[in-house]
């Protein structure tokens, strides 16, 4: 049982770290294709934005966020929100919305996908890290 958990853990952190790594490439692709939203990229957004939304789940550690978000399980969602605090001055969350919203001016775009990716690669590499120290502690 114990096995389990762990290699669950572990590919949890796996796939919010290629989450992160695929919602940087369509943020790329935004730029250069002139703010034009696909949806994957407005739906990982949209999670995105909920989790940061949501420092309320410390409470239930085995509750997820409603629907199949890699950055949903309370481990993945303290991950968000540590990462975050760093950026609070420069307002990803905002930049976020503002992207979902449509309303990010074309001048803005490039800079403000820059920010955001380096969030995201904050995230990528925070679980990369948890990742990797579940397989050094838990290898059997």
């Amino acid at each position: 049982l114990m096995r389990g958990t762990v290699q669950g853990s572990r590919s949890r952190y796996l796939s919010m770290a290629l989450a992160s790594r695929k919602l940087m490439n369509r943020l790329d692709s935004f730029t250069q294709q002139k703010g034009e939203r696909d949806e994957s990229m407005v739906e990982a957004l949209t999670n995105l934005v909920t989790i940061m939304d949501t420092s309320w789940q410390t409470s239930n550690s085995f509750g997820p966020v409603p629907g199949r978000s890699p950055f949903g399980r309370y481990e993945q969602a303290l991950i968000v929100n540590e990462v975050a605090e760093p950026f609070s001055s420069r307002d990803v969350r905002g930049k976020l919305t503002c992207i979902l919203a449509g309303t990010i001016q074309d001048a803005d775009r490039e800079a403000t996908v820059r920010e955001i990716n380096e969030f995201l690669y904050d995230l990528e590499n925070r679980a990369l890290n948890k990742y990797s120290e579940e397989s050094s502690e838990h290898e059997w």
